[in-house]
């Protein structure tokens, strides 16, 4: 059985002791580190990366996600069972991209230290779920959880609203519009409105085709439209941020 685990612990202990603790109950799992550069406290870029990364993984594979600012709060830890994998985590909206949803568990489970959860509920809970506990030990079924708000993309003909979903550790910046959506063409100038910024910048195919310090829009490795700059990063130059209205065309 394969464990992930995704947070924004960086480079710090509190990985190794999540997978102490699930080695130690469960010494046959594979753990697997989807990423722990998560942005400190940025859920966003959490379910992005839930979005872009989890369903590469095989059926039947646990995905542990940590990353918490409401921790030791009456905030409620989950366990989301899909048609194909199991996700557990705060329900913070971390697991708001996941598809095929069929139980939902709400986990009633006591720890003598509220402000390391994923040590002390999260991995333990993973790991007895991968050495064959069912998921109803752990809790009693709920039916909805905690979803990020975000404007919904809106396409009229070669126009799309929507907004910046995240921005990855490269500096790109990544919107919830589909490239597909637009039909656009590789070379093509295309209008572009974030934030207060009003800007024609070309349509490439991917990073290294920009010119140096250009920005650009790109189809990134998720179908999203991306803003970015070769070997550059466009946060640093658009002064972005995440929820800012995007619209392009």
């Amino acid at each position: 059985m394969i464990i992930t685990l995704t947070t924004d612990f960086g480079d710090s202990e509190y990985v190794g002791a999540m997978k102490g603790v699930i080695y130690d109950i469960c010494p046959k799992t594979t753990v697997v580190d989807i990423s722990h550069g998560i942005r400190k406290f940025d859920i966003r870029h959490a379910a992005y990366v839930v979005l872009s990364t989890t369903s590469y993984f095989p059926k039947t594979t646990i995905h542990c996600v940590v990353v918490d600012p409401e921790v030791g709060t009456n905030r409620r830890g989950i366990i989301v069972k899909t048609d194909k994998y199991t996700y557990i985590g705060p329900d913070n909206g971390s697991f708001s991209f996941i598809r095929g949803i069929q139980k939902i568990i709400e986990i009633k489970q006591a720890t003598r230290y509220p402000t390391f959860q994923g040590r002390d509920i999260f991995a333990p809970v993973s790991a007895k779920i991968a050495c064959g506990h069912s998921i109803e030990d752990f809790g009693n079924e709920i039916t909805s959880i905690k979803k990020l708000e975000m404007e919904n993309t809106v396409v009229e003909g070669r126009t799309a609203t929507g907004e910046v979903m995240c921005i990855d550790g490269f500096g790109n910046i990544i919107t919830n519009i589909y490239a597909e959506s637009l039909n656009l063409k590789i070379g093509e100038v295309v209008k572009i409105k974030v934030g207060e910024k009003k800007l024609k910048i070309r349509y490439l195919h991917s990073y290294a085709f920009g010119k140096k310090d250009e920005l650009m829009i790109i189809e990134g490795s998720s179908g999203f439209i991306e803003l970015a700059i070769n070997k550059g990063s466009a946060k640093d130059t658009m002064k972005l941020k995440s929820g800012e209205k995007v619209v392009i065309g």
